[in-house]
């Protein structure tokens, strides 16, 4: 006779259940920190000491990385091996900074598709390409890896390059431990589910919902700055604020006359909405000026164009932003940057207008920059030598950056395919960047 069919429920591979924090009173932990551990931390601490993968589900700004810097030491503690991935360049130029301040310079390497510094190290920042490269060739140093850390690992749903996490996690042999960070993936308990599948071992979920700085949400309107949400209030959408900054447009709308169509490139798409439209130079001379005066500065405007982002920086030609003490540093930082060009390189107009805004505390950052620039620009705004920054949502990759606020020149980006309204979980990212 047929056996019947077992009516056992499938086992779940993501395991939510906490660890007694009474445990980590007992560790003799590898890396010690200044400030008290959050719960979330601990619970993380405990599992790597345990050599168990985590998926940490955390906030921006919440302290994830810490859980990062914790799976180096433990692999320097064992003669072992870290590699930390990122998407994108940026984030592994940043992380590799900030590591070499943490464990020395000696420690830590950077492998990019740019460079290579101390391949040798026990712990590798590189992007995620980089890593899957060193796994089809069977590079030896795949042989000391103890840990991986995935961070921004929600950058596995983007339909071009998520294939690359994907193969990563598939090909990482089954000594390596995983640890996946992200602030934005909705559903962590099924993500962390089919890891576990994959790798047939469990992966333990840490989430918390604390931000240590609650986003107030606003729109800008008339020269005035709306509410619609208030940071840490738990009162959710204000209806008063979104209706004050309708009023605001209707009223300017009356005064500069009967608005013009906007078509767009191409033609054809008709009027625009006033909240949609990308602003004049008055506009965001205004703008500037405001964020300036309530102290809201540095702060990163994201533009989903290129062109855009440059087009906006030379609106403000006629402001600094700077003392003369910062344009002074900035000047002298520059200067030994570019040293590393070439003559001809040094002269192009897009160094010298990069170097040149950068004086008054105006800033740009998108893929179309030298690399060298990038990094420059990086280092400027988070000494707060860069005031106000234009960039693409590629710097909003984790990169984590002393903004105070986050402005949005529009809602509607190009995926490749097409034009679309942003998405929940990509706003989320990029406003996480003000703190």
């Amino acid at each position: 006779l047929p056996k019947s069919h077992s009516t056992a429920p499938r086992k779940s591979y993501a395991i939510t259940t906490p660890l007694p924090l009474s445990t980590y009173n007992t560790l003799t932990p590898a890396l010690t920190h200044p400030f008290t551990l959050d719960d979330f931390q601990k619970q993380a601490v405990l599992r790597l000491e345990n050599r168990q993968s985590i998926f940490l589900a955390a906030h921006t700004s919440a302290g994830k990385t810490v859980v990062a810097e914790y799976a180096v030491a433990l692999s320097r503690k064992h003669c072992t091996r870290t590699v930390y991935t990122s998407p994108i360049k940026a984030l592994s130029n940043q992380k590799y900074r900030d590591f070499r301040r943490t464990f020395g310079d000696d420690d830590v390497g950077l492998i990019t598709g740019d460079v290579q510094i101390n391949p040798d190290a026990s712990c590798l920042v590189m992007t995620t390409e980089i890593l899957r490269s060193m796994l089809y060739r069977g590079a030896d140093l795949v042989r000391d890896i103890e840990w991986v850390v995935f961070d921004e690992v929600h950058y596995i749903n983007d339909a071009d390059r998520g294939v690359v996490w994907e193969e990563v996690i598939i090909m990482l042999p089954e000594y390596v431990n995983l640890i996946f960070l992200s602030a934005t993936t909705p559903n962590t308990i099924e993500f962390s589910d089919w890891i576990g599948r994959t790798k047939r071992r469990e992966v333990f979920v840490i989430r918390t919902n604390y931000r240590p700085v609650p986003l107030s949400h606003y729109l800008y309107a008339g020269g005035k700055l709306c509410c619609v949400m208030e940071g840490g209030k738990g009162r959710g959408f204000l209806d008063w604020g979104w209706k004050e900054a309708k009023t605001l447009l209707a009223g300017k709308k009356k005064e500069d006359g009967k608005e013009k169509s906007n078509t767009g490139r191409g033609g054809g798409r008709g009027p625009v909405e006033k909240w949609m439209q990308q602003g004049n130079k008055q506009n965001w001379t205004s703008l500037v000026k405001f964020l300036e005066r309530e102290g809201l500065m540095p702060s990163v405007v994201f533009s989903f164009s290129k062109k855009k982002c440059e087009e906006i920086a030379n609106m403000l030609r006629s402001l600094t932003l700077n003392t003369t003490n910062e344009s002074n540093a900035v000047h002298t930082f520059t200067t030994q940057t570019c040293s590393r060009l070439s003559p001809t390189d040094a002269t192009l107009p897009q160094v010298l207008q990069i170097c040149e805004m950068s004086k008054r505390g105006i800033g740009i950052h998108h893929g179309g920059l030298l690399p060298l620039l990038k990094e420059m620009i990086e280092i400027l705004f988070s000494q707060n030598l860069i005031k106000i920054l234009f960039a693409t949502e590629t710097f909003a990759m984790g990169v984590n950056m002393p903004a105070r606020a986050v402005v949005f020149n529009g809602l509607r980006k190009h995926d490749g395919t097409g034009f679309r309204m942003l998405q929940p979980g990509e706003y989320t990212q990029m406003a996480g960047r003000a703190r």
